[in-house]
């Protein structure tokens, strides 16, 4: 059996890293060779940035014992939370599957609540809807049991995610303000799942293009969280603002809101956060007309979801490189984008980035003169935002169809599409019924 000490030491060497380079500007040389044989123990928070340094789930170091002990489990699941929030949902995933183990071996059914709500969250962000709905389930039957409700109001947040990752974007809302109430109503000391939970619901509404609403929530959200130290959340409840800000065209507060959460993603040393500000701002600069710039920094996030192989991600940044490459003037390239966006959109079965993949490439073919096979492109994406309530989405397709039927002659075809996308936008501007209390 090996050591914590001798697995870190035999996986630094297998990376080919240095104690310095292992311990970077946190850790000494010193302390890295103390934890290596077995003089010093690192802190659960130190071990955790040191497996991700290394490239392993935390449970990959923990000692050999037989049974594993609650100090065991704790440094699981909390390096199982903490991968989940950085996007890390493969290492989350089998972080959570070995803590459950664990946890029902010691009989212990909060903590198996709360590992079967983990991997649930986990599972849905990988995709893999059946077992997400599978665990979520039984960890809400085990909360339900106990009379957790501060368990209970993670495992609706929960369900949230996976409606969210479906697709069922006002069941999802539903879910996150119910979550968000419960943790209110049981006094819960964590703002940083309530500042989560605030920013699902702007997503939810800048999704279905009630940008107004979105962005009240995600400035609730940022209120919540600037007492914490949770950064993360911090850098995407600014990321969002920026998002919102950018839709209304407010350019300068947008650039001020992504440059801040730049700043905090490149400080945490977060790729995926940080490609993610950097598609907003390449948005940003394609929306002004600067399509040379927008290519480099959406590019530039394309290059970190690759590396991180996130294929959803992946579909959703090629869908607007080929939009930014559409407005350079290189269609072919456009193109080859849009076919690679959709085999991945596809694979991972997002019917809404598959609708969006649509409506570029019916942009694409209305410039290449191809007038029957855009109408046809902006037919199926139209099909699809009216079934997901994608207002904003809804809005641009029937306008630009509409726009594409008068060039064609064919006003009395354009006119129900102009009907629908200004009733879009009036929908869009009054989003209907009051949010539920946020107070």
């Amino acid at each position: 059996m090996s050591s914590l000490g001798e697995r870190i030491r035999a996986r630094r060497k297998e990376l080919g890293l240095t104690q310095s380079q292992l311990g970077g500007p946190d850790l000494t040389k010193g302390f890295i060779s103390l934890v290596e044989k077995g003089r010093a123990k690192p802190s659960i928070e130190t071990l955790v940035l040191l497996a991700r340094r290394l490239q392993r789930p935390v449970g990959y170091f923990l000692e050999e014992r037989t049974p594993l002990d609650r100090k065991d489990l704790d440094v699981l699941v909390r390096s199982a939370w903490v991968a989940l929030k950085r996007g890390e949902f493969t290492n989350a995933a089998d972080a959570f599957t070995q803590a459950l183990g664990i946890a029902q071996h010691q009989h212990d059914g909060a903590s198996e609540a709360e590992c079967a709500i983990g991997l649930g969250s986990a599972l849905a962000c990988l995709r893999q809807f059946d077992l997400a709905r599978e665990n979520l389930t039984h960890g809400q039957t085990l909360a339900d049991t106990i009379r957790d409700p501060y368990l209970m109001a993670r495992a609706i947040h929960a369900q949230g995610l996976l409606e969210y990752y479906e697709r069922n974007l006002p069941a999802a809302r539903a879910h996150f303000a119910d979550a968000y109430r419960r943790l209110q109503e049981c006094g819960s000391p964590d703002r940083s799942l309530a500042g989560g939970l605030l920013l699902n619901l702007g997503d939810t509404h800048r999704e279905s293009g009630d940008y107004a609403e979105a962005w009240r929530w995600y400035g609730e959200a940022l209120e919540m969280l600037a007492p914490t130290q949770d950064l993360q959340r911090i850098g995407a409840a600014h990321v969002q603002l920026g998002a919102a800000q950018r839709d209304g065209g407010n350019y300068d507060a947008a650039l001020a809101h992504l440059s801040r959460a730049e700043h905090i993603f490149e400080l945490l040393e977060d790729t995926r956060l940080l490609a993610q500000a950097r598609t907003s701002i390449g948005l940003m600069l394609l929306e002004r007309g600067e399509a040379s710039d927008a290519l480099t920094h959406l590019r530039a996030s394309l290059r970190i979801k690759e590396q991180l192989a996130d294929d959803p991600g992946r579909a959703r940044a090629l869908t607007e490189v080929a939009r930014a490459l559409i407005a350079a003037g290189q269609p072919a390239e456009a193109e080859r984008a849009l076919g690679d966006a959709e085999r991945l959109a596809q694979k991972v079965q997002d019917v809404v980035e598959r609708a969006r993949i649509q409506l570029v490439r019916a942009r694409l073919l209305r410039g290449q003169g191809r007038a029957a096979d855009a109408v046809r492109h902006y037919t199926q994406a139209i099909e699809v935002f009216e079934a997901q309530e994608m207002r904003a989405d809804l809005a641009s397709a029937c306008n630009e169809l509409g726009e594409l039927l008068i060039e064609q002659h064919r006003p009395s075809e354009a006119a129900p599409y102009l009907a629908r996308a200004l009733q879009a936008m009036r929908t869009e501007k009054n989003p209907g019924p009051a949010s539920p209390s946020r107070s």
